[in-house]
C-alpha cells in the first residue's frame, strides 16, 4: 500500500456519499459531522475526510435509531443484575414504584384515564379527552397551579429516592442493590420505578415512606423526606419470585421504555404550560458558579444591554439573544441550569443503578466497540489521526456512521 493510499485508507470510511444504516436499528436521523485528519509523521503530509457519528441520544422522539441502541444497552445493564452471574438463574427481586404528591398539593390537571372495561373516563373538567388532546396534563386553573412546587419536587426527587433506599437499608439490615428509572408524567412531575434485589414487603416500604415503628429495633423512624418533600400516596412494592422470571423480564422491558421518553420540555403538549414549568425551574435553582456569569434561561430569552457614549452622552439600548457558548466564556448558561430547564427542575440521570448491580454501560459499549473494531484494518504507527467536530451539519458527508453496530 502506498503512503497516499495509507493516508486515505481508514478503518471507518465508506466511499458512499450518504451514511449507511446500521443493521437492526437503521440510520441515525441527526448525525454529528466530524473531520478526520490523518498525518504522516515521516514527511508531514496529511489528508482530511468528513465523517458522521451517531448523536447517541436515548430519546426515541429525537432519533429512533440511537434510542434503539440505548435501549439494548440499558436492557443488558439492568438484566445483568436480575440474574446470578454464577448460575445464570433469576434472583428474587422487588418492583418498587414511588409517586409524586397529588392534585391537593400542586393543583388539578386535565387527565385521560380508562376504566376496567377500557372506556375513557370523564375528566374533572367533565369532558372526555382524546388521546392526542393537548390539554392533557395541563392545569385546570393555571393561575392557581403551583409551578414552583412542582419543579421543587422534581429537583428533590433524586435525593428523596436516595434517602428512601438508605432507610430501607437500615430497616432491612442489608445493603441495597437497586436500579431505578425516572418517568415524567404528562403533567411534568416525576415518578420513580425501581428494581430492588431481595424481598421488600409492602409493610416495610410503607414504614419507610410514611414513618413509624421499626419492628426489628423498636425505634420510631421518620418518613423519608428531602427538601421538605415526601412521596405521594400511591407507592407500591411487588415481589417477583425466582421461579417467575418472565414477570421480571416483562417489567424490565417496561422500565427500559420509560428511560426512552423525553423529559421536561420535550414531553410538553402545551406551549404555555411548557414555558411556565421552565421559568419555575430557572427561578428555583441557584447554580453558585463563581467562575462566570450564568445567564439562566438564555436559550429562550433575550438580554437587553445599555451602552453609554462618553462623547455624546447618548444611551444605546440593544437586544441580544444569548446562546450557550461553551466552557471558558464570560456569559453563558451553566450546565445545571440547562439540565434543570430540560427536566423541569430534575437534574439527575434518568437511569441510575447501584455500583454492585450487574454490569455497566461502559462494559456493554466496550464489548460492542471491540466487535466493531475486529473487522477494521489497523493503521501504521507513523500515521497520526486527529478529529474535529464541524458545527455546520449541512456539510457533505463522505463516510458511514461510525460505531453503533450491535454484535449478533
Amino acid at each position: 500500500m502506498t503512503d497516499e493510499a495509507s493516508l486515505r485508507r481508514s478503518p471507518d470510511v465508506n466511499t458512499s456519499s450518504a451514511p449507511l444504516p446500521v443493521p437492526g436499528v437503521g440510520e441515525c436521523s441527526r448525525p454529528v459531522t466530524l473531520r478526520r485528519t490523518v498525518t504522516d509523521t515521516r514527511n508531514g503530509s496529511s489528508h482530511t475526510t468528513d465523517h458522521t457519528k451517531r448523536c447517541g441520544t436515548r430519546i426515541a422522539d429525537r432519533c429512533p435509531s440511537c434510542s434503539a441502541l440505548y435501549r439494548g444497552d440499558a436492557f443488558q445493564v439492568i438484566r445483568g443484575g436480575l440474574f446470578d452471574p454464577m448460575t445464570n438463574l433469576p434472583r428474587v427481586v422487588t418492583m418498587v414504584t414511588l409517586t409524586a404528591p397529588g392534585a391537593d398539593v400542586f393543583g388539578k390537571t386535565h387527565s385521560r384515564r380508562l376504566d376496567k372495561n377500557g372506556k375513557v373516563r370523564r375528566c374533572v373538567c367533565l369532558k372526555h379527552h382524546a388521546e392526542n388532546d393537548r390539554a392533557i396534563g395541563t392545569p385546570l386553573d393555571p393561575s392557581t397551579y403551583d409551578y414552583e412546587a412542582a419543579t421543587s419536587f422534581n429537583a428533590n426527587a433524586s435525593r428523596l429516592f436516595a434517602v428512601t433506599m438508605q432507610k430501607l437499608s437500615r430497616v432491612l439490615d442489608r445493603k441495597m442493590q437497586v436500579v431505578r428509572v425516572v418517568e415524567f408524567q404528562t403533567r411534568g412531575l416525576v415518578h420513580i420505578h425501581a428494581l430492588v434485589l431481595g424481598r421488600v414487603s409492602k409493610t416495610t416500604l410503607r414504614l419507610v415512606v410514611r414513618g413509624g415503628i421499626n419492628r426489628r429495633t423498636g425505634r420510631r423512624i421518620a418518613a423519608a423526606s428531602s427538601g421538605g418533600w415526601t412521596w405521594g400516596p400511591q407507592c407500591k412494592a411487588d415481589v417477583i419470585k425466582s421461579d417467575t422470571p418472565g414477570k421480571a423480564i416483562a417489567y424490565l422491558v417496561k422500565v427500559v421504555n420509560y428511560a426512552l421518553k423525553d423529559t421536561g420540555r420535550g414531553a410538553a403538549r402545551n406551549y404555555t404550560h411548557n414555558e411556565k414549568m421552565t421559568d419555575a425551574a430557572d427561578k428555583g435553582l441557584t447554580c453558585g458558579n463563581t467562575f462566570h456569569d450564568c445567564v439562566h434561561g438564555a436559550d429562550h430569552a433575550e438580554i437587553m444591554t445599555e451602552l453609554l457614549d462618553d462623547a455624546t452622552g447618548e444611551i444605546t439600548i440593544s437586544t441580544v439573544r444569548v446562546h450557550y457558548q461553551g466552557k471558558g466564556t464570560s456569559s453563558r448558561v451553566c450546565r445545571r441550569h440547562r439540565r434543570a430547564e430540560e427536566g423541569w427542575g430534575f437534574r439527575g440521570h434518568v437511569l441510575a443503578k447501584s455500583r454492585s448491580w450487574g454490569c455497566t454501560f461502559h462494559e456493554v459499549r466496550a464489548r460492542r466497540e471491540q466487535w466493531v473494531a475486529a473487522n477494521k484494518p489497523s493503521l501504521p504507527s507513523y500515521l497520526v489521526v486527529t478529529w474535529e467536530r464541524l458545527r455546520d451539519t449541512s456539510q457533505a458527508r463522505t463516510s458511514s456512521v461510525t460505531s453503533g453496530a450491535s454484535p449478533p
